[in-house]
């Protein structure tokens, strides 16, 4: 079933707007899966507690009451603590980015890509807020082997995404270049996209340690460069070396 993922890019304009696939598991689809109503207040609980008082005020008990939901019902619902966790770092990821899964069209310019990647300093600032939740569940994250494995299959989605997001559109019966007939190189745009992400992340934990004193504008600016020059830089090289 096809669903469609709209975003508003900060130059991109229409091109930024595509139809997405929703089919796939967990953070693989950029669709959140569909939940009980009661499940759905469970992980809102959890979020807010997470947002308001941290990891450790996180339990059960906290969750059901904030819930107004018996605590038999975050079993019954999640497994127990730990998969609500996993679940709650998917919700994060999908609902409060406002990007993942969002593609550029068909004649998006380059431009349209970088943009719709790195977003302006007010998108920046929106979404270092409202990704603290997840940023206070990466120590947890880090210390427990089974939530550090789910932790790298969300950041290796959404790697595929921003190298998707890179990756020039395939073209039928152009010649050469990353535009070519075979499209972009994938393994090039794989690494840009790689890049391109953990640039962001970057930038998004400079905004958290350094604030109020970082500037935010000129990274951003810095990335849009890094990005462009990349990706125009690569194909360059391709052509020159054969």
């Amino acid at each position: 079933m096809t669903q469609e993922r709209r975003n508003q890019a900060p130059t991109g304009g229409p091109a930024a707007v595509v139809s997405t696939n929703g089919e796939g598991l967990g953070v693989r689809s950029p669709h959140p899966p569909e939940r009980h109503p009661t499940a759905q207040k469970i992980l809102a609980a959890a979020k807010h507690i997470l947002a308001e008082r941290g990891y450790e005020a996180m339990t059960l008990q906290a969750i059901s009451a904030e819930a107004k939901v018996n605590k038999a019902g975050v079993w019954y619902y999640f497994g127990g603590k730990q998969q609500l966790i996993q679940a709650l770092l998917e919700d994060i990821v999908i609902t409060e980015s406002g990007i993942f899964g969002a593609l550029p069209g068909p004649d998006a310019t380059l431009a349209d890509r970088v943009d719709l990647i790195v977003g302006s300093a007010a998108q920046v600032g929106e979404r270092v807020r409202r990704f603290s939740t997840f940023y206070e569940l990466l120590p947890q994250a880090s210390r427990d082997a089974d939530l550090q494995k789910h932790l790298r299959a969300i950041y290796e989605a959404w790697y595929d995404w921003a190298s998707e997001v890179m990756s020039p559109p395939r073209r039928a019966g152009g010649a050469g270049g990353a535009g070519g007939a075979g499209g972009a190189d994938p393994e090039r745009s794989a690494a840009l996209g790689r890049f391109a992400a953990v640039l962001l992340d970057g930038i998004y934990l400079q905004t958290i340690i350094s604030a109020p004193s970082f500037d935010l504008e000129a990274a951003l600016e810095d990335a849009r460069r890094a990005l462009t020059l990349l990706a125009d830089a690569a194909p360059s090289r391709r052509a020159d070396s054969s």
